[in-house]
């Protein structure tokens, strides 16, 4: 049986859009691009408020989306003008964009906010021009709300694999605590890092976790905002 999150998928591709990326492009003061794509993925139920705009948007109706009742993608009476013309143009040497970067899924957070990346590849975003030229950057979205308020569940961080985190700055870490088991991500603010040991700090509750440096796989920096 199709879920929320499955129809709002179909919606959007229905009305033209490819990726959630494309969507948010062609209406950026409607549809904030990480939001949907927890919307889509089951990361960040719908709520009622978010379904009437989707189906706003994307020309079906709230209750199709929410529930599978009312007017779908397929119904020809409903209005669809997802593509209405902008009433401004701005070129793109005004928006400064970085490159294209995959954007990653992960499955379910643990008690610490840890999670596997599952290589799930979500989408392609574009990246800040910071990570112009940095072989390996990519995306992943928070899972949980460990970091809250500095991340919320859900959403997009960007990780330069390339630059070495220092204290205070935030990173992923790829923890492997079995030699055959699967490795755990963890988004953290980095205290301490040693060939010993690895500390990281978390908000929610507020804690620090420590590794032993035997377990540690990577430790990848995170772009601050305005980077």
């Amino acid at each position: 049986m199709e879920a929320p999150k499955d129809r709002l998928r179909q919606a959007r591709q229905a009305a033209g859009y490819a990726t959630p990326t494309e969507a948010a492009r062609a209406h950026p003061r409607e549809i904030n691009v990480n939001t949907l794509i927890s919307n889509e993925n089951g990361n960040r139920d719908i709520s009622r408020k978010a379904a009437e705009k989707y189906a706003m948007l994307f020309g079906v109706e709230a209750g199709w989306i929410l529930y599978g009742e009312g007017g779908g993608p397929n119904d020809g009476d409903l209005p669809k003008s997802p593509h209405e013309p902008a009433n401004a143009i701005v070129t793109g040497d005004r928006i400064p964009r970085g490159p294209k970067i995959p954007l990653y899924g992960a499955a379910v957070g643990g008690d610490y906010g840890e999670f596997e990346l599952n290589g799930n590849r979500l989408d392609d975003i574009f990246a800040p021009p910071s990570l112009s030229g940095v072989p390996g950057a990519y995306g992943v979205q928070v899972v949980g709300e460990s970091m809250w308020p500095r991340y919320e569940d859900g959403e997009t961080v960007y990780v330069n694999p390339r630059r070495r985190p220092v204290k205070g700055d935030y990173v992923v870490a790829q923890i492997q605590r079995e030699e055959h088991g699967p490795k755990l991500a963890f988004i953290k603010k980095l205290v301490r890092h040693t060939q010993n040991e690895l500390i990281l700090e978390q908000f929610n509750p507020a804690k620090q976790i420590r590794f032993d440096g035997r377990e540690v796989d990577t430790v990848h920096y995170v772009l601050r905002s305005g980077e």
